[in-house]
């Protein structure tokens, strides 16, 4: 891959790099060394893109394989801090509130969660991507909205028990 294609991918797709990881990882500094090893390895290949739907889906699918493999090893298997103030700079108090519950979901579900509604990636090519039946990523895609409406509505509950305290 030439320097030029790299920083120009790099450039366009370093926020959703970022986000993937950041969904993995929980940490600024966890995420930012999974995104260098993406964009690393992405210099090493001899991916060539012409299609920028290609490009972004290998950069998603390898950041997430960067990560796995990151968490797999056994120094990784501490508590690791996290702080949504980092992640959650310059949204709207909405989208933080609803990009927490996605990073809180279990691992099956939040990446096609991300991918799907802040990526806005269908679910067949979820499912090549990650590679999984296409009916196995709608069903947690269904299970992962149930999950996050249940969520919602206890947050909901909690707000509103609140204001009747008050």
């Amino acid at each position: 891959m030439q320097i030029r294609e790299a920083e120009s991918l790099y450039h366009k797709y370093f926020a959703t790099v970022y986000s993937i990881c950041f969904l993995y990882m929980k940490n600024e500094a966890d995420a930012c060394d999974m995104v260098q090893e993406t964009f690393l390895r992405l210099l090493q290949s001899r991916f060539t893109y012409h299609d920028q739907e290609k490009a972004k889906a290998w950069l998603i699918v390898t950041a997430s394989n960067c990560c796995k493999s990151q968490l797999k090893k056994s120094w990784r298997k501490k508590q690791v801090a996290y702080d949504p103030s980092i992640h959650d700079k310059g949204r709207e108090d909405s989208d933080n509130l609803l990009l927490r519950m996605v990073e809180g979901l279990e691992e099956k579900y939040r990446l096609p969660v991300y991918l799907y509604y802040f990526e806005g990636y269908h679910s067949a090519e979820i499912a090549k991507m990650l590679h999984v039946n296409a009916s196995t990523l709608r069903s947690r895609l269904a299970k992962a909205r149930k999950l996050l409406k249940l969520e919602l509505e206890s947050e909901k509950n909690q707000e509103g028990n609140m204001r009747k305290a008050w």
